[in-house]
C-alpha cells in the first residue's frame, strides 16, 4: 500500500496556552509553527497573576498545616520557594545561570559552571530571606484614616487578601509582565529561538503599557494601607517598571539582542526587586 508522507501538523494552540509553554517549557521542534505566537506576549502577565494566586494558596495551606515557629513561617516559605524554583520560576533561574556561564574563565577566576551555581545559590538565599521577611500585616488603624479604606476593601473578600499574601501574588505578576516588556525591547539576538522572534515581532507597546497600568492599579491598592498612602504603591509600580526596562536594555546590549535567557533574567530581577522594595516599605505601608 502506498505510504502517506504528508507531515503531521502540530495542533494549533491559543495564545494563552503558548504563553504558558514559553514560561514553562524549553523550545521544541515544532514550537515556532504556531501562528498565535504573535499574540502570546499579552498573556504573560495573566499567567503571572495565576502563578501568584497559586503561591498564595500553597503558602496558606502549608501555614495552616504546619504553623510557624517563633513567628517565622519556615515551612510555608520553603514550600513556596520549592514550587517556584522547581516549576514556575525554573526557566527564569536557568536563564540567569545560562548568562552567568557564558563568560569564559579569565585570570584564574571561577569556571563558568561554578559561576552559574553561585548565582543560583545567591538567588535561593535572597529569595528565601525576602519571603521569610514578609510581615503578616496586623492592621493598626492610623490617625486621620478618614477614607474608610480598609473597611471598604475588606468587603471584597478573597479579592483583597491579608497583607502577607499580597506580595506573593504581585511579585510573579511583575516578573511575567517584565518578560513581556523584555521581548519587545530591542531586536532578537542571532541564534535565538524562533518562538521568541515571533513573540517579539507581535508584541505591542500599547498592550504592554495597558498591562503595566493594570499591574500598577493592583499594586497601588494592595500596597497602600490607607487611601492617603496610595503614592507608596504607585512608587513600587514605577520602580518595577524602571528596573525591568534598565535590565532589559543592559542585557540586550550585552548579549547582542534578546534571548530567552535574557528575558527570563529580566523577569527574575524584576520579581526580586519588587520583593526588596516591598519589604523595605512594608512598615510604612501597613502601619505595623
Amino acid at each position: 500500500m502506498p505510504q502517506d508522507n504528508t507531515p503531521i501538523r502540530t495542533r494549533t494552540l491559543p495564545p494563552i496556552a503558548l504563553a504558558g509553554r514559553f514560561l514553562f517549557l524549553s523550545p521544541a521542534g515544532g514550537d515556532a509553527d504556531q501562528p498565535a505566537w504573535a499574540k502570546a506576549a499579552k498573556w504573560l502577565p495573566v499567567w503571572g497573576l495565576g502563578i501568584g494566586i497559586v503561591y498564595a494558596v500553597v503558602f496558606r495551606l502549608t501555614w495552616r498545616a504546619f504553623g510557624e515557629y517563633q513567628g517565622i513561617r519556615w515551612l510555608p516559605v520553603a514550600a513556596v520557594l520549592a514550587f517556584d524554583l522547581l516549576l514556575c520560576g525554573y526557566r527564569m533561574v536557568a536563564g540567569v545561570a545560562s548568562l552567568a556561564s557564558l563568560d569564559r574563565d579569565r585570570d584564574g577566576g571561577a569556571p563558568p559552571r561554578l559561576r552559574g551555581l553561585l548565582f543560583i545559590l545567591l538567588i535561593v538565599l535572597t529569595k528565601f530571606s525576602l519571603l521569610v521577611s514578609l510581615p503578616v500585616g496586623v492592621w493598626q488603624s492610623p490617625p486621620g484614616d478618614n477614607w474608610g479604606w480598609s473597611g471598604t476593601l475588606s468587603r471584597l473578600g478573597l479579592l483583597y487578601p491579608t497583607a502577607v499574601y499580597r506580595p506573593l501574588i504581585l511579585a510573579p505578576l511583575w516578573g511575567r509582565w517584565a518578560i513581556s516588556l523584555a521581548v519587545a525591547i530591542g531586536r532578537t539576538a542571532p541564534g535565538s529561538s524562533h518562538r521568541l522572534e515571533r513573540i517579539g515581532a507581535g508584541s505591542s507597546m500599547t498592550s504592554i503599557v495597558a498591562a503595566w497600568l493594570g499591574c500598577a492599579v493592583l499594586t497601588a491598592v494592595y500596597c497602600s494601607g490607607t487611601g492617603e498612602h496610595l503614592a507608596r504603591g504607585v512608587v513600587l509600580a514605577v520602580a518595577s517598571l524602571v528596573i525591568a526596562y534598565l535590565t532589559s536594555f543592559i542585557l540586550a546590549l550585552r548579549s547582542g539582542g534578546q534571548t530567552e535567557a535574557t528575558t527570563g533574567t529580566v523577569g527574575l530581577v524584576t520579581e526580586m526587586a519588587f520583593l526588596i522594595f516591598y519589604v523595605g516599605a512594608s512598615n510604612a505601608i501597613y502601619w505595623y
